[in-house]
């Protein structure tokens, strides 16, 4: 969903380290309030807002580290089809983690923090074929 609404890859091998991966720059924009900069510029802006952010917002959710907490296909039905609201996902500055807040409830079903004292190392690059995606935070994490 994302590197279709963005028109970009999950990880580009050249750029800006703050933009090399796909998931960790949205997260930044909505962080910014400009979460609509990372559309594809070939739309030219020929979308409907709100269903523009519910795709972005939907793809950060579907992007979770922990499978669990990545909404099912029905729900993303739900979701795109309207019949369900997606809940506010908030990236906690001081985590790695996203948490999906219900009102002033935090679902277990969908929420998940790391410590803000996390200490892992993140980085891209290319990939050999005896090297693993994993995922961390939201974002991916290229292990060698």
């Amino acid at each position: 969903m994302l590197e279709v609404a963005c028109g970009q890859r999950p990880v580009k091998v050249q750029g800006l380290i703050d933009d090399m991966i796909l998931v960790q720059w949205i997260l930044e924009k909505w962080k910014e309030g400009a979460i609509l900069e990372t559309t594809d510029p070939r739309l030219g802006g020929d979308f409907v807002v709100q269903e523009i952010e519910l795709v972005l917002k939907l793809g950060l959710l579907c992007s979770h580290y922990n499978p669990v907490t990545r909404p099912s296909m029905r729900q993303v039905m739900q979701y795109l089809d309207g019949e369900v609201i997606l809940p506010e996902v908030f990236m906690d500055i001081a985590s790695v983690g996203m948490v999906a807040v219900f009102g002033n409830e935090v679902s277990n079903e969908f929420a998940m923090t790391f410590p803000s004292s996390y200490s892992g190392s993140v980085s891209a690059k290319a990939m050999s074929s005896t090297e693993s995606l994993l995922s961390v935070g939201g974002f991916l994490v290229i292990d060698a």
